[in-house]
């Protein structure tokens, strides 16, 4: 009779058992955030069919407030969204530590700084989820456009899609009755990228569908105020 040995994983157990927790508590902020942004917003979401129901994704928007940001780009999806943020955000002594909690990570601090990298490939690669890396826009156009032919780059390396989503303010009415600022966002076309502008003689081409991509959330901005 030959032994049999049974092994268990109890440090695979722990990260599950972490990452269980992680997404138990998304989906409550989630689901509180996104009741309160009906009522009080009357938030709509156009073109949610776009993200999609499995596998990797990218999704970007060119970001005037990343917390407001945070909260309504998570409601485009029933899947969990894993935000990369400043790391000034992520070094916030009260932010900081809920916003870990609930998936989200830092961008890299320097060009050695491969720690946000690695994270992002494996959620991407490994585990086939979304994730919403987004230029601010306080930012001067030449690094927005720096910052998304990174995300070029991302999706390039990890095969997946860049999804372009906008988030507006107009005028609405809260049950149909009371004047308040409403929200409301739309999910653009999924945007293959080819694979040959991460070479680095294709540098220009990758800045140029960069610049592209951010003209595309503008124009997303544009048709949603007409």
């Amino acid at each position: 009779m030959v032994e049999t040995t049974i092994t268990f994983p109890e440090q695979e157990d722990k990260i599950n058992k972490k990452e269980l927790m992680s997404d138990i508590l998304y989906s409550v902020a989630k689901g509180i955030s996104g009741a309160a942004l009906k009522v009080f917003t009357n938030l709509k979401v156009e073109g949610e069919e776009n993200i999609p129901i499995r596998g990797k994704a990218i999704i970007t928007t060119v970001s005037k407030n990343a917390m407001r940001d945070i909260l309504i780009i998570s409601q485009i999806s029933g899947r969990k969204i894993h935000f990369m943020l400043s790391p000034k955000l992520m070094k916030h002594k009260i932010a900081g530590p809920i916003l870990k909690t609930l998936g989200m990570f830092r961008s890299t601090t320097s060009k050695d700084d491969t720690e946000p990298i690695e994270k992002v490939f494996k959620i991407l690669n490994e585990k086939g989820n979304l994730v919403a890396m987004t230029p601010e826009a306080k930012l001067d156009r030449e690094v927005q456009v720096k910052t998304m032919a990174a995300i070029i780059k991302f999706a390039i390396a990890a095969n997946a899609p860049i999804i372009p989503v906008v988030v507006i303010s107009e005028k609405t009415k809260l049950f149909n009755m009371i004047p308040a600022k409403g929200l409301k966002v739309k999910v653009g076309t999924p945007l293959k990228v080819e694979k040959k502008l991460n070479r680095e003689k294709f540098r220009d081409k990758r800045y140029e569908l960069a610049e592209e991509i951010i003209k595309i959330i503008e124009a997303l901005k544009k048709n949603y105020e007409e």
